[in-house]
């Protein structure tokens, strides 16, 4: 029976490296759920898969700090095809969109808002096929925004968004900017 156990363990592996090169959960197919093997030792496809994540974490983070230093200043429609896939879902304010155009117009929308529109990064964090990014929103009211015409004031607001990424482009967005605070700074809404 011995020398049965060492295929065993090799087939075991390698179905878990094949797993793991899908993103899936190569720990449970190569052992137990904590990772490791009936021998107790950690198993390798296991940290074939965590080496795997923390490689697409780096390349993606990479990526979105591309995409903040050169696409956000600019609203560039080239560089959109760079990084943001044609069926981009957008997740923003209670509501869902979808495609690159669509994401391309409301980049439009908030740079005429805002000429002096900037974003600054304040932290980035990636795990996975995942970017987490906390921005700092400034400009000045120049133009239509959420229904208030143009006030002058100038504004600045939190914002954090987490981007999914694949084959190396923007999936998904799901962003969270503190509106109220931008209402209330554009003088829509009454200061608490």
């Amino acid at each position: 029976m011995r020398r049965h156990t060492k295929p065993a363990v090799v087939l075991t592996t390698l179905a878990a490296l094949t797993l793991s090169a899908f993103g899936a959960g190569a720990a449970d197919a190569a052992g137990t759920a904590d990772g490791t093997t009936d021998s107790g030792s950690t198993s390798r496809a296991a940290a074939e898969s965590s080496s795997w994540n923390h490689g697409t974490a780096r390349v993606n983070k990479r990526i979105m700090e591309r995409f903040t230093s050169e696409f956000l200043p600019t609203g560039d429609p080239a560089l959109a095809r760079k990084f943001i896939s044609p069926d981009i879902v957008m997740h923003f304010g209670g509501r869902t969109q979808q495609g690159r155009d669509t994401y391309l117009g409301v980049v439009a929308a908030n740079m005429k808002a805002f000429p002096d529109l900037k974003w600054t990064v304040e932290d980035m964090r990636a795990e996975g096929d995942t970017v987490a990014i906390r921005y700092t929103m400034t400009g000045t009211h120049k133009g239509p925004f959420a229904g208030v015409e143009a006030t002058g004031r100038a504004i600045r607001a939190e914002s954090m968004a987490f981007y999914r990424l694949a084959r190396g482009k923007i999936v998904e967005e799901r962003a969270q900017l503190d509106m109220l605070s931008i209402l209330q700074q554009m003088g829509a809404l009454p200061a608490a």
